[in-house]
């Protein structure tokens, strides 16, 4: 049976708690993190076929551990699936994020951007493990200040390549899955006319004729920029 780690670690004024365990159904380590006893952040890792998972345990939490005492950023993955924002958005974040965070937040701020290729997965990935109360405000806050990004930032782009203008079957599946939250069944119907309709090949053109179909100003308003960072 694969080893369980268990690690109190005082930093500041805080006490965090690091449970890395192995879940065989899953086949992943999951690191769960705690701060003063509250659940704020979960970490997953594939184990190989044929690599010890024992040692698999240890050396994921250890990396935790050492990531939360150090406190010092690393430099985030630039290869394909990493997202890369400007510093000053950086800067931004880390302050909404630290009254949840603490000293972790540069942490938990790095590995959601090196484990995203969209603002959408990087939301995700970044308040994943937060208990669900707390997860509404700190996603409001955070739409808020992505918000300022134009729909060009991605790690693609910071290396100067060029994204095509494509409306990508992937990215269908992504917008279908936030449209069904503002139009229920009628998602598929929406995504469609809009399409009919598309014809500049500018996706700002395809964001507009989609929340045109809202009458709430507010919710057109969030659901373009939603639809912008897909």
């Amino acid at each position: 049976m694969a080893v369980s780690y268990n690690e109190d670690i005082k930093l500041g004024g805080s006490v965090f708690h690091v449970q890395t365990e192995y879940y065989k159904k899953s086949g992943k380590v999951v690191s769960n993190i705690f701060k003063d006893g509250l659940s704020i952040k979960r970490l997953e890792k594939d184990v190989e076929e044929g690599v010890d998972v024992d040692s698999a345990v240890a050396q994921f939490h250890q990396y935790v551990v050492e990531r939360l005492r150090s406190g010092v950023k690393k430099k985030v993955s630039q290869e394909k699936g990493g997202l890369s924002i400007p510093e000053s958005v950086k800067e931004e974040l880390l302050r909404v994020l630290n009254p949840y965070f603490g000293v972790a937040s540069s942490f938990v701020l790095d590995e959601a951007l090196s484990n995203s290729s969209g603002i959408e997965d990087f939301l995700d990935n970044l308040l994943e493990g937060l208990p669900e109360n707390l997860k509404g405000a700190l996603h409001e806050k955070l739409t808020s200040i992505l918000s300022s990004l134009s729909v060009s930032v991605s790690s693609q782009e910071e290396k100067g390549e060029t994204e095509p203008e494509e409306f990508t079957e992937e990215k269908k599946e992504k917008a279908l899955s936030i449209l069904s939250e503002y139009f229920g069944i009628m998602a598929l119907p929406v995504l469609e006319e809009a399409l009919e309709e598309w014809k500049s090949g500018d996706y700002s053109e395809l964001v507009e004729l989609i929340v045109s179909h809202l009458e709430d100003e507010k919710e057109r308003e969030e659901l373009s920029h939603r639809l912008m960072f897909l």
